[in-house]
């Protein structure tokens, strides 16, 4: 590094990794041994229930849950019901306001469309840079930052405490121009490589992290990346709750992440292999944390999908069990949406919301012309997550306490105190509110 001070050009010391192409990692028993643990904890996570609503709902968790701890990672939080509500309010084609709950919002989307592509390719469909620039940009399509999604960087980026300058940093990635024949090289391995599932997982998402293709957004796009490596493959069907771990314990992904960037020759193969050990055993167990909480969340909302359709007792082809059967895709609508999803007249979809008000599974607020429609126990489930990922045992459906002391609501004055990182501000709301955060104006 030549200086610690000022701005303006000056020679640094970047890392750049060797290409992925044409490397054998040679593994040891104890990297067998953690792929296998991760390939057999991945299947049992993939045993949904086997009625359509329950199956939909535990989809639904699940997504939403990878989605939010993902977000939770870069320091960027969003309560479950804000996310329902962000979801309602871009269907319905208005701007969501909120800057986490936008951003969280957009970080479900990549993770579809990253899952979807993992699909395509499974019936031989090859991945481009263009896809990966697709769905990093999605990410950010309902923030105000839009313009920056899928844009390769064409500028120095490196990793450290806030504000340091690139010779303080603990990483800084490839130069800029070094960034598209590098990301050419691991589309290509993602397409190409007959390495077992979990390891070609474990080796992309480290190689997309030291490439860090993008200004921002990097840590969340690369993890999806994981999610369409697996479903490439057929180790998974839809998405696999992996940030749920690696949310818990940062320092350590973060640890393993650098263990992985070894500075050797390409052709030493031993010593590239051993810098995986760590990142392969630390994803090895989010697979098995991801198992637990998949049956969790399977036996929770399976006992909920059966008492729905014994309070709902109507015709297999009516308005009503179709809007029901459309639920855990829609925790937030209203008649027009019902109407647009399952097809019918938005008369029908409100004779079907009015149904199933009756029958206490979705709850009505607003007036006549702006009647809107949330299913309560969904939300009231993904907010029962704990900070480990694994739903509260024996949990019902039904308003979930806050942790926040009761004291804190008696203070004159007290505040939510959330900080939004980029707002940059802290929430004005009392403590304890429901919905969004809500940050002063500059």
């Amino acid at each position: 590094m030549a200086t610690r001070t000022g701005f303006g050009r000056r020679p640094y010391r970047a890392y750049v990794p060797h290409p992925l192409e044409g490397w054998e990692p040679t593994l040891a028993a104890e990297d067998v041994s953690a792929v296998t643990i991760a390939d057999r904890a991945l299947v049992a996570a993939g045993t949904l229930p086997q009625s359509e609503l329950a199956g939909g709902l535990a989809r639904w968790m699940l997504a939403r849950d990878e989605s939010i701890r993902s977000s939770i990672i870069e320091g960027v939080a969003a309560t479950a019901a804000g996310l329902a509500w962000a979801e309602y309010q871009d269907r319905a084609g208005r701007p969501v306001s909120d800057e986490n709950e936008a951003l969280t919002l957009g970080a479900t989307q990549q993770l579809a469309a990253a899952v979807e592509l993992g699909q395509r390719m499974r019936t031989g469909y090859s991945c481009t840079l263009d896809d990966l620039c697709g769905i990093h940009s999605l990410l950010f399509a309902p923030t105000r930052d839009r313009s920056m999604g899928g844009v390769l960087r064409d500028e120095p980026i490196w990793i450290g405490p806030p504000g340091c300058l690139v010779d303080e940093a603990t990483f800084v990635a490839p130069p800029e121009d070094q960034v598209p024949a590098l990301m050419d090289d691991l589309v290509g391995y993602v397409n190409a490589s007959d390495h077992p599932p979990v390891l070609r997982a474990v080796i992309a998402h480290a190689q997309f992290e030291t490439i860090h293709p993008f200004g921002d957004g990097n840590g969340r796009t690369g993890r999806a990346l994981i999610q369409t490596v697996l479903n490439a493959a057929g180790l998974a069907d839809g998405a696999v709750p992996v940030s749920s771990a690696l949310s818990r314990d940062q320092r350590g992904y973060y640890d393993a992440l650098n263990a992985t960037r070894v500075v050797c020759d390409a052709a030493d193969t031993t010593t590239r292999s051993r810098g995986l050990r760590d990142w392969l055993t630390t994803f090895s167990n989010a697979c098995v944390e991801a198992e637990h909480q998949a049956a969790t969340v399977a036996r929770t909302v399976e006992g909920l999908a059966q008492r729905w359709q014994a309070a709902a007792v109507f015709r297999r082809d009516s308005a009503a069990a179709a809007v029901l059967a459309a639920l855990p895709s829609l925790p937030v609508l209203d008649a027009m949406t019902a109407a647009q999803h399952v097809g019918v007249t938005p008369r029908a979809a409100r004779a079907a919301l009015a149904a199933l008000t009756d029958a206490g599974i979705v709850n009505s607020a607003g007036g006549r012309r702006n009647r809107r429609y949330t299913v309560p126990e969904m939300v009231a489930l993904l907010r029962a997550m704990t900070p480990d990922g694994a739903l509260v045992a024996g949990v019902r459906p039904g308003p979930i306490p806050r942790s926040e002391p009761a004291a804190a609501a008696a203070l004159p004055g007290a505040t939510c105190g959330h900080y939004g990182p980029r707002a940059k501000r802290h929430c004005r709301l009392p403590p304890r509110h429901s919905g969004q955060h809500r940050y002063p104006p500059n």
